[in-house]
């Protein structure tokens, strides 16, 4: 859902926000700057006060939101509030997934299991910008916004619904 919201950027900033290649330049540097304070400063705090379950409900929640917003955003300054919000639960989501995978496998596959999670945010990347770019041609902004809504909240679903446990300690495989 996140990496359709991010494709269409360079699709929209130009078109439907008139943001010229300095505004675009400006939001991703932004952020990136919050990713980084996210991920060094606010991921550890949360982890102590929340479950991980509790983060990834509350990071999809407010990811609705913002991409709900986004449907309705129409200048740079709805961009860049709505870019420094979920950049903090977008960071926590990530790096809380990929601690529970790391915990529930056995450690001498744990790699593996990281570098499979990393090659299927790849894949995502490869195809979010084809689907962004046909919602964005056929329902802009607001059909963006709304449809990366959607699959947040069916992600959510999925994440309270999903009986996932971690192997017990005499598993030697996946």
């Amino acid at each position: 859902a996140g990496q359709i919201y991010h494709t269409t950027f360079s699709i929209a900033g130009p078109t439907f926000f008139k943001l010229t290649a300095k505004d675009l330049g400006f939001f991703q540097t932004m952020s990136g700057i919050v990713g980084l304070i996210a991920n060094t400063f606010v991921v550890g705090a949360i982890e102590k006060s929340l479950s991980q379950k509790s983060i990834i409900t509350l990071g999809a929640s407010i990811l609705v939101c913002t991409f709900t917003a986004y449907a309705y955003a129409t200048t740079l300054n709805h961009l860049l509030i709505i870019g420094f919000i979920s950049a903090f639960p977008s960071m926590a989501m990530y790096t809380t997934v990929t601690s529970m995978v790391t915990r529930g496998t056995p450690r001498e596959v744990s790699a593996t299991v990281i570098g499979l999670g990393h090659a299927a945010r790849s894949l995502c990347g490869i195809i979010a910008p084809t689907i962004g770019g046909y919602l964005y041609k056929d329902a802009g902004v607001p059909g963006v916004g709304y449809t990366s809504a959607g699959i947040m909240v069916l992600a959510a679903v999925w994440a309270q619904t999903a009986q996932v446990s971690a192997p017990s300690s005499k598993t030697k495989e996946l």
